[in-house]
């Protein structure tokens, strides 16, 4: 039966051409045309609209939170990144090259933009809080908050606004341009501690720089260990604008601060993004779990007797934030931090002087005597209080609280 249907069907019949047999000829050729051509374009248009491959996979896959990990370590390295030769963690993130790199000797920040051509990324790195530098400290204890343009409706940590200030000249236009030239590539913005806070201020300036970045599936934000950087309303305009992430170790207590409470005079901040949340970093620094923004049951649950400062520098996926300077078997279990000014005020120390003769932190002499005037008692579990002056601010007072910010033993 199936051999006579299909033989009946390719019986051949003459054909008379008429007229009107004609016309429909043509009419069922041009139909033909149109419909292809019209394939034609939905194809084209198809093919023009693939998504660009992700390279880099997810964001929160295991290499690659580690590879941005030593990228946020890199930028504590004590060596030039100019040829990307800065031990272990370049090792680790070997064919990345250096495009810029970014420095504020006034403030002590530093950082670096990247590329890793293999793998169609830019990285925009910042460092944090260097251990014994007050510059830094001043930075981080400012929490007085502050409008912003790039922000619009929100407020801004001001030590972190002010220290990001002070650098934006040397990023986002050439980070900008970087990216428009380099349309297909991801751009990850990273950072530890303080480089965390001014990663998330560096992603949203260029977002105002360049408005089609928002919402942009190749921007992402990466953070390891970072305080708060803003109010409510600043957390909402961050999730609405990039994809945000940040590593918390158990037992940190920088991601705690400024606190979410309310502070007298100031206010409240808040954390946005996701919380990748290493439960136990010392028996297993690579395992996690994913958690929202402020959530009760991760970070924040844990008792402030538990909370302790070496979990500040990891380890994040078994990276710590000083491999970058690590000799081998070099170990500081030992650091006695009630010896550090910073943290127990001594009222022989002179900090005035660790501003400008010790300027950016180590080196000799750079005339920056003058960077804090009248500071009459700095205390380290209050912070500081009763600076009339400092690069500005005309008081911050009473700023309780803010105790140990961004010093971290196990820098290892």
């Amino acid at each position: 039966m199936q051999q006579q249907i299909i033989s009946s069907s390719y019986k051949v019949t003459p054909t008379k051409y008429t007229h009107n047999s004609f016309s429909h000829l043509l009419q069922h050729t041009l139909s033909f045309k149109l419909i292809s051509l019209i394939s034609l374009i939905f194809i084209s248009v198809l093919i023009e609209a693939a998504p660009v491959p992700n390279t880099l996979g997810s964001i929160t896959s295991i290499p690659n939170l580690i590879s941005f990990a030593n990228y946020a370590a890199a930028t504590y390295s004590n060596r030039p990144l100019q040829n990307w030769d800065c031990g272990e963690v370049c090792l680790a993130t070997k064919g990345t090259q250096l495009v810029k790199e970014i420095t504020n000797p006034r403030l002590n920040t530093r950082g670096y933009i990247a590329k890793d051509p293999e793998k169609q990324a830019i990285i925009v790195a910042f460092r944090g809080t260097v251990p014994g530098s007050i510059r830094n400290y001043i930075t981080d204890i400012i929490i007085t908050r502050d409008s912003w343009e790039s922000a619009p409706g929100t407020l801004v940590h001001r030590g972190f606004l002010d220290a990001w200030k002070q650098i934006q000249p040397q990023v986002t236009d050439d980070l900008v341009k970087l990216i428009r030239e380099n349309p297909t590539f991801q751009v990850g913005f990273t950072g530890h501690s303080l480089g965390g806070a001014l990663a998330t201020l560096s992603a949203l300036d260029a977002i105002h720089k360049a408005p089609e970045l928002a919402k942009n599936e190749n921007l992402f934000l990466t953070t390891f260990g970072q305080p708060r950087v803003g109010d409510k309303k600043f957390a909402k305009f961050v999730d609405e604008n990039i994809k945000a992430i940040r590593t918390i170790v158990r037992g940190d207590p920088i991601p705690r601060l400024p606190p979410s409470w309310p502070i007298p005079f100031i206010g409240s901040y808040k954390h946005f993004g996701e919380e990748l949340y290493i439960v136990n970093p010392d028996q297993n620094p690579a395992a996690f779990i994913e958690c929202s923004a402020e959530d009760p049951q991760c970070s924040e649950s844990v008792p402030l007797g538990e909370l302790r400062l070496k979990y500040h520098g990891g380890p994040y996926y078994t990276v710590n934030m000083g491999d970058a300077n690590r000799e081998p078997n070099e170990g500081d279990e030992n650091y006695d931090y009630s010896a550090d000014p910073y943290f127990n005020y001594d009222p022989n120390y002179n900090y005035g002087g660790a501003m400008g003769v010790n300027g950016v932190d180590g080196a000799k002499r750079v005339n920056a005597t003058k960077e804090v005037n009248s500071t009459k008692e700095v205390n380290g579990t209050k912070g500081v209080n009763g600076t009339k002056e400092v690069d500005g601010t005309k008081e911050v007072k009473g700023t309780k609280g803010v105790n140990g910010v961004d010093r971290a033993k196990g820098y290892r």
